[in-house]
């Protein structure tokens, strides 16, 4: 059986930038686009603060300086250095690794399954190794299937399954799976962007267990074949 787990860093860019200063270890931080137009990364603080992303940085100077909030121009030769560590830290734990983007690989984890604790407690392992030698915190999400992968990375971001930032979806029962993923709407699926969702919506598909119950001929008939496989 096919193992995936995907590697998430939190908050990256602003996580980044907390690394070199101490100081700013519980400080809001956000990370700004080129040009400092935009707000491109934000501080775990700074979505407490319900600031959103993308906003234009000069409609928020005011509140931020209100709340203390540190901005820096994107810095994207440090991230690009910080997430290559990264990829060196996660190799050691499988020779199957592909690199998704600056802040997520994805690592096959197939014949894993028997380590003691089994993959949720590899999972916590990876999570551990990453914050002792990068001083980065990540999130696991281990799935039969990338997109489940992703999926669990979500669960595991949000809160909503597993513990400690690590969600193992091929550990819970079926109605454990079925019940999770009807709290979840179907957007945040991997591959279904906005224009899919509203489609999908029509049809009455609006959490990610609609999706799965979702007959697959007429998925590839109004959508494609990918679409289907999803």
């Amino acid at each position: 059986m096919a193992v995936f787990a995907l590697v998430d860093c939190n908050n990256f860019y602003a996580s980044c930038e907390k690394l070199f200063n101490p100081e700013l270890k519980d400080k809001p931080v956000v990370v700004l686009s080129n040009n400092d137009g935009c707000v491109v990364a934000r501080s775990a603080e700074v979505k407490a603060l319900g600031i959103p992303m993308g906003v234009p940085w000069f409609k928020i100077q005011t509140e931020a300086k209100r709340h203390g909030i540190v901005a820096f121009s994107s810095n994207y030769a440090l991230y690009a250095d910080i997430s290559n560590r990264c990829v060196d830290v996660l190799s050691g734990f499988t020779p199957n690794i592909e690199v998704y983007s600056i802040d997520e690989s994805f690592l096959e984890l197939s014949g894993f399954e028997g380590r003691p604790g089994g993959l949720m407690a590899y999972g916590a392992e990876i999570r551990q190794r990453v914050a002792d030698w990068l001083g980065l915190g990540v999130c696991v999400g281990i799935g039969s299937s990338k997109t489940l992968a992703k999926l669990a990375n979500y669960c595991a971001k949000k809160g909503l399954a597993g513990e400690n930032g690590v969600c193992d979806l091929l550990a819970m029962s079926v109605p454990a799976k079925a019940a999770l993923f009807a709290k979840i709407e179907v957007g945040e699926v991997w591959g279904v962007g906005r224009k899919i969702t509203a489609r999908l919506e029509e049809m009455g598909i609006h959490t990610v267990q609609q999706l799965c119950d979702a007959d697959p001929e007429t998925t590839r008939s109004r959508f494609s074949v990918v679409m289907e496989r999803t």
